[in-house]
């Protein structure tokens, strides 16, 4: 989802230690979603894996268990190089550029950055020994170190090797094997130390993705089409091992010993027993891209996902280690109190939470859904999720997920949002202005009419009446009635409205294509330019009082995953994180619990200061909510949830208590005829809602 300004880079490549992320934890996968693009054993029980967004994890007990490091990075790392037990060399790059490469003395806990170069998008790294090292990358990119990595020297040499490097292998200072990905030149060989290159085979549709050398006469070679290729001279002639056909790359290849070994392309693995012939083609699934094979039997294979695939004792199975992981998307995120919560994804992903957040269960519902686009939280046991790509259809648990129901409010529309202001009353809205009501709870639907006839991007209900649709062009319409009827707003200037959110019948905001926001004070009948967040298309947004909200989305620069603001939308303010995909979905309880969903089946939490706690409140305004604002004779309370007797307060602003009484059920009518004229709070428990009496 980023986007690297060019001014970015620049500074990146002046000063990497530069960038900062805010301390974050995942909730969900365990270990992690991000991709593990190299994994090495390096001594006894002891593994380390790499991936994207700078993920680091370090295992002692063969991979049963892992430590993640906190991210230093953004960018992806692609290789590792083990010198001994405590020295590692990382290798990490984006797309187009971003060469860095770190140095860790201490076995992986702490890392110091040795080379950073903008236009090197490096892959691999090796040293044959001490003092020399080589690294390679895209577009012939290589840099050489004679100093054991304290410095770094570019010696590209598109003339003689050009295209890109996957993989590197040298077997002392001066002679060394690259890896490339085109296909009529698959590896090529230097016999001084970079110099000048020859090709040592190019075979019809293989390119080279791995390079391993058991020593020096010894060595091994993955390419496409699952060849692997064989050395026992030095690479002075390579043969090939294997004649599988499954269109897929060798990324990986490891040995134990001289004769055992394993081979990961994307959905496979194979198996050598006397380093020769090769068999098992065991199916793994899909997304694989990492592996390592240690001397007492132990194979790690890592997937694109932030999956760990554990086979002990030279086993042929591999359970995943980190078993949350998965290429599904969580896409909402909602909170009915301080301890449950629910997260909807697509496919059989609906999770729950009974602790804050802590922990997470799938509840895996029996029918798979198809775009889980927005959800509604109505209790610890109540959701409705509004999915489909092509149709439309609510799905409904009512025993906390154990089962589901599933209705087809639509044949032809996909359904894009739903709002819930109580629990009996709700309202989903999806594509060509279809739209629909119900007031038992989600038992039964009724079609409505809003007056959008394109696709409706959001809807917003304050009450069981009060209530906001948006057009995908941005245009917002507003009903008072329940939806009988509906009231154009004037957008003029607004761009293409996205997200919208209420605090109260009078105080909301809009979220435009382009990351501007708008505040109004008045119901929606006017709205001002409030600010600018670091967003392009915003995906979910939520305020959790008049002054604090939060917006996530598809992001304008790299220094931003989610903007908050503090002061009612006038600035707002970063969380920059190194994950790139978690922007799908947010929930806060406060400012230290800010919860996110996005791919990789992610759920993380963080706090906008660094400091993250446990929530213990609900946020207010999302509990009651009082009207009409300004009111006259009667204010009406209604409550979200149905949760016993509440006992609420008036008071004004000099903080005298005009009144004190119990309401029983989820809406309520008080007078407040004797009431002066003025400015006056709505007390429950901590939260408070301020109100006209006109």
């Amino acid at each position: 989802m980023k986007k690297i300004t060019l001014l970015f880079l620049i500074l990146f490549g002046l000063n990497i230690q530069a960038q900062t992320f805010t301390p974050f934890t995942w909730q969900y996968p365990k270990y992690g979603g991000h991709g593990l693009n190299c994994l090495r054993w390096i001594t006894g029980q002891k593994f380390i894996a790499v991936g994207d967004g700078g993920a680091i994890n370090l295992s002692s007990d063969d991979g049963a268990t892992w430590q993640r490091i906190q991210p230093f990075t953004q960018f992806d790392f692609k290789g590792i190089f083990v010198k001994d037990s405590l020295t590692f060399f990382i290798v990490c790059s984006s797309t187009n550029g971003n060469g860095q490469i770190y140095k860790s003395i201490d076995a992986g806990f702490t890392w110091t950055n040795v080379f950073s170069n903008i236009s090197m998008p490096l892959k691999d790294i090796h040293f044959p020994n001490d003092s020399v090292g080589y690294c390679v990358g895209d577009y012939s990119k290589m840099v050489k170190t004679i100093d054991g990595g304290a410095t770094w020297t570019d010696i590209t040499n598109t003339s003689n090797v050009f295209g890109n490097l996957k993989a590197v292998w040298f077997l002392n200072s001066d002679t060394g094997y690259v890896g490339k990905t085109t296909t009529t030149a698959a590896m090529f060989k230097t016999y001084n130390g970079g110099l000048t290159w020859s090709q040592v085979f190019g075979y019809g549709g293989t390119a080279c993705y791995s390079i391993k050398f058991l020593n020096d006469t010894l060595g091994y070679a993955g390419a496409y089409n699952s060849r692997v290729f064989r050395t026992i001279n030095g690479g002075l002639t390579w043969s090939q091992q294997t004649t599988f056909q499954t269109n897929e790359e060798i990324t990986a290849i490891d040995f134990a010993d001289l004769t055992r070994g394993v081979a990961v392309t994307e959905s496979y693995i194979y198996r050598t027993t006397n380093g020769t012939t090769w068999s098992g083609n065991t199916f793994l699934g899909g997304n694989k891209v990492s592996g390592a094979f240690s001397p007492t039997g132990t194979i790690i294979v890592g997937d694109t996902h932030g999956g760990i695939f554990k086979g002990a004792n030279f086993a042929t199975t591999y359970p995943n280690v980190n078993s949350q992981s998965g290429l599904q998307a969580f896409r909402r995120i909602k909170f009915v109190d301080a301890q449950n919560g629910w997260v909807a994804g697509d496919g059989y992903s609906v999770l729950k939470t009974t602790n804050g957040g802590n922990t997470w269960t799938v509840t895996n519902p029996t029918t798979y859904i198809d775009y889980s686009n927005d959800l509604a939280a109505i209790s610890a046991s109540k959701i409705i999720i509004a999915a489909g790509s092509s149709d439309g259809k609510v799905y409904m648990t009512t025993n906390g997920g154990t089962s589901f129901t599933s209705q087809t409010l639509s044949t032809t529309n996909r359904l894009t949002a739903i709002s819930f202001p109580t629990a009996t009353t709700g309202y989903v809205v999806g594509y060509n202005g279809v739209a629909f009501k119900t007031v038992n709870g989600g038992t039964s639907y009724a079609s409505l009419t809003t007056g959008i006839t394109n696709n409706h991007a959001e809807v917003f209900f304050v009450t069981h009446l009060y209530g906001f649709v948006v057009g995908e062009f941005g245009e917002i319409r507003k009903t008072i009635n329940g939806g009988t009827s509906w009231t154009t707003l004037n957008g003029s200037g607004m761009g293409v409205t996205k997200q919208i959110f209420f605090t109260d019948i009078t105080n909301g905001y809009t979220v435009n294509n382009n990351g501007n926001v708008f505040r109004t004070t008045d119901g929606g009948n006017t709205f001002v330019a409030a600010g600018q967040t670091c967003l392009q298309t915003p995906l979910d947004m939520q305020f959790i009082n008049d002054s604090t909200g939060f917006v996530v989305g598809d992001f304008i620069n790299s220094f931003c995953d989610i903007s908050y603001t503090t002061n009612f939308g006038t600035t707002w303010q970063s969380i920059n994180l190194p994950y790139a995909d978690a922007g799908w979905g947010v929930y806060a309880f406060d400012t230290a619990n800010v919860y996110l969903v996005g791919q990789n089946q992610s759920i993380i939490k963080v706090g906008t200061n660094g400091v993250i706690t446990s929530p213990t409140n609900l946020p207010k305004g999302e509990a009651f909510v009082v009207y009409p604002n300004p009111a006259n004779d009667v204010l009406n309370i209604d409550f979200k949830f149905k949760n016993g007797d509440n006992r609420f307060s008036i008071v004004d602003l000099l903080g005298n208590e005009i009144m004190n009484e119990t309401i029983s059920g989820q809406h309520s009518e008080r007078c407040i005829r004797h009431l002066k004229r003025g400015l006056y709070i709505f007390k429950v428990g901590e939260m408070q809602m301020k109100f006209i009496k006109q």
